[in-house]
């Protein structure tokens, strides 16, 4: 009997040392061996360059844009924006993203124009009828194959349309109420041909500085004023020494977040509708964050001094651009001009 129970015992003993011998064998070395299949071991980020300081709507749009992509990746794709031109000019980034070198850049639409000339007809002096009539052109059939057309032609696609909004003439000379008062004054323009000649026929010297380089340039009287949205001339603080503000709408200025076509379609086919669903819905929000500053805008310029004046009658100014619109129009073509002019 008690040899029985000895034997028991010592089985017993034998069988829990080779349970405790065969979880030592399975015990890593490291503990960093130890993996978790449905845990990813690194986080794609993508780099979002633009043009404006942190708080502007520019600003605000591109955060929200990364907040939605890390959202709807499930925090598999983050993204990094670089405001105040961090990784270049406009026209320098939208190159980048074309050659791969960048991610995503977000620029004023007619820096993106150099590779699809029909892209100018966004910012044709007079072309919109309101706001209402821009958004229905970008959110039509029109916007649709104008956007399509230019990522055939330059391996970048449109994943949000942003806005700078009702584009005026500010100015340290004078109130600008007819295209006369412009004589003599050089205003700062994009480098782009139609806001070069638009200017140039109002009587003004049409000057092209990127926008980089803008405030040094007024600074140094190389430039008399520029034009640009109420709220985006004050995120720039260049009420700090221009004047005078004419309120024209001579354009409605939009501004594109911009990819590399071979850089999406290398994401998950998820991650991929992710990423252009959070282009979508940030283009929404910031278009009418852009809308609100805009009326802020006007009267805050006032508040600050600023000679604030809204030309009611434009019809002198319209009348000066006829040979614009007709140049133009062989260049990016009747069509173009006519589908937007008709749509609702």
């Amino acid at each position: 009997m008690f040899r029985q129970k000895l034997l028991r015992r010592i089985m017993t003993i034998w069988m829990f040392a080779g349970v405790a011998l065969g979880l030592m064998a399975m015990e890593p070395t490291n503990a960093q061996e130890i993996k978790v299949p449905y845990i990813k071991d690194t986080v794609k980020t993508l780099k979002l360059a633009h043009g404006l300081p942190p708080g502007s709507s520019y600003d605000m749009g591109a955060t929200r844009f990364a907040e939605l992509v890390e959202m709807y990746t499930r925090g598999e794709i983050k993204v990094k924006v670089f405001p105040s031109g961090q990784l270049g000019k406009e026209q320098d980034t939208a190159k980048d993203v074309q050659l791969g070198a960048l991610d995503m850049t977000l620029v004023a639409i007619n820096n993106s124009s150099m590779w699809y000339k029909p892209l100018d007809i966004f910012i044709m002096p007079f072309i919109f009828e309101n706001r209402e009539h821009a958004n229905a052109v970008i959110n039509g059939p029109v916007g649709e194959e104008l956007f399509e057309n230019y990522r055939k032609a330059s391996g970048n696609r449109i994943l949000s349309i942003f806005e700078w909004g009702d584009r005026a003439i500010f100015n340290n000379k004078r109130a600008v109420n007819h295209p006369d008062d412009m004589n003599g004054i050089k205003i700062r323009v994009p480098k782009n041909a139609v806001m070069v000649d638009t200017y140039n026929a109002f009587g003004a010297t049409a000057t092209a500085i990127d926008w980089g380089e803008l405030y040094s340039a007024l600074q140094q009287g190389l430039a008399d004023g520029l034009e640009g949205p109420p709220q985006g001339m004050l995120d720039m603080k260049f009420n700090d020494f221009l004047n005078y503000y004419s309120y024209i709408n001579v354009y409605y200025g939009t501004a594109v977040i911009v990819i590399n076509d071979k850089i999406l379609n290398g994401l998950s086919a998820e991650n991929k509708a992710a990423v252009v669903r959070a282009g979508e819905e940030a283009a929404t929000y910031q278009r009418w964050l852009s809308t609100v500053s805009h009326l802020k805008g006007l009267s805050t310029m006032k508040d600050l001094g600023v000679k604030v004046n809204v030309v009611k009658d434009r019809q002198a100014f319209v009348d000066r651009v006829q040979p614009i619109w007709k140049k133009y129009r062989k260049i990016i073509g009747d069509d173009w001009f006519d589908r937007v002019a008709n749509a609702k």
